[in-house]
């Protein structure tokens, strides 16, 4: 049934995957200018500025884990199913920190910026509402899969009294 509390889990780590694609990650500053990194892109950090480098995968990561915990949601019928789709979500959601925690800023930027010959600082925007974000969308995730498993271990040992 689409009413049970791992629905609702499932919604909100769908919901915080779609919030996490619009906000910025974090700041670089250089000397010349700033930049905002967000999951599409490090681009200047004026309206309209123009990108300096593209980061679709991080938002490609961000969409999947979106789009995989609305498939479990509606996948309520098949409780294996359901749960090898929130096992996949959390390794895709794993490479989506990964990409946004570590290499982006540390490799992809690092490499960027020292070919240029240029110094940089990168300082995580919002740190607090990031770190809540990412916190509760794996919580969200786990706890999904464990009253899942819980429901399965119930419908098994009704089966099992009959």
């Amino acid at each position: 049934m689409i009413q049970r509390i791992q629905s609702l889990f499932l919604f909100v780590a769908a919901a915080i995957a779609i919030a996490l694609l619009f906000i910025p990650f974090g700041y670089i500053t250089t000397p010349d200018a700033q930049f905002v990194f967000n999951a599409v892109s490090l681009k200047y950090n004026i309206p309209d500025g123009h990108t300096v480098v593209r980061v679709y995968y991080v938002a490609l990561c961000l969409a999947i884990c979106a789009v995989l915990s609305l498939i479990a949601l509606f996948t309520y019928k098949n409780r294996i199913r359901q749960t090898q789709i929130i096992s996949i979500n959390m390794i895709v959601y794993l490479v989506a920190l990964m990409l946004i925690l570590w290499l982006c800023p540390d490799v992809i930027f690092k490499k960027f910026f020292a070919s240029r010959g240029v110094e940089f600082t990168f300082e995580f925007a919002h740190k607090v509402l990031l770190l809540i974000l990412v916190f509760v969308e794996a919580l969200c995730l786990f706890l999904a899969n464990r009253f899942i498993k819980k429901d399965e271990a119930m419908v098994r040992a009704a089966d099992r009294l009959r």
